[in-house]
């Protein structure tokens, strides 16, 4: 009885060689218009993508994480509406070239008092590595902060084409608006420094 590599090796005799090489061919034009399809878009493409985004923060509700917390931090202190114990901040790479998506990840444990409306906001800064303040974005968080406990979430920022090259930080603040809407109290705040980078041409 043949073994079944030797079988295969017999099989193979019996494939005219001009078949052999069409079929390892066509495997490498598959290859390759596979590899084509996760190219870089073009700054062209990426600027025309961006124009009609939104890029909200959506933050997710860890329950055993929550739990977790609650056992390890002081209880919320009374006569106080909110506190913020942990907030940390990373971005997916240190290093990014323009016309693409840098990511931020974000987590951390609120302790807010219950069944009261909060005006709950995430103020991010954008500065140059001289401290130069480059933009500002708020975001309301009060529809997804209902309850204390550990949250974590994510921001896609679009890095344009034109953004010099060099080193940038941004910083990021949680707070607590009163009333008064001018008025507001910082809760936390963390930052993040990367570096953009020449685009390969």
């Amino acid at each position: 009885m043949a073994l079944p590599g030797t079988v295969m090796k017999q099989a193979l005799c019996f494939i005219p060689l001009r078949w052999l090489l069409a079929v390892i061919l066509a495997g490498l034009l598959f290859l390759l218009s596979g590899c084509a399809s996760f190219r870089e878009m073009t700054c062209a493409q990426f600027e025309e993508n961006r124009k009609d985004a939104d890029y909200p923060t959506q933050y997710r509700f860890l329950e055993s994480d929550s739990e977790s917390a609650a056992r390890n931090f002081k209880t919320l202190p009374k006569g106080t509406s909110a506190v913020v114990r942990l907030y940390k901040m990373r971005v997916d790479t240190p290093k990014i070239a323009p016309c693409n998506y840098l990511v931020l990840y974000k987590e951390f444990y609120l302790q807010r008092k219950a069944g009261k409306s909060l005006a709950l906001e995430e103020i991010r800064e954008f500065y140059t590595a001289d401290g130069a303040l480059i933009a500002t974005k708020a975001e309301t968080l009060g529809n997804q902060l209902r309850t204390s406990g550990y949250y974590t979430g994510d921001t896609t920022l679009p890095i344009p084409e034109k953004a010099p090259p060099g080193k940038y930080r941004i910083v990021s603040k949680l707070v607590l608006k009163g009333k008064n809407t001018s008025s507001a109290t910082l809760l936390a705040k963390t930052s993040v420094n990367f570096q953009v980078i020449a685009r390969n041409k």
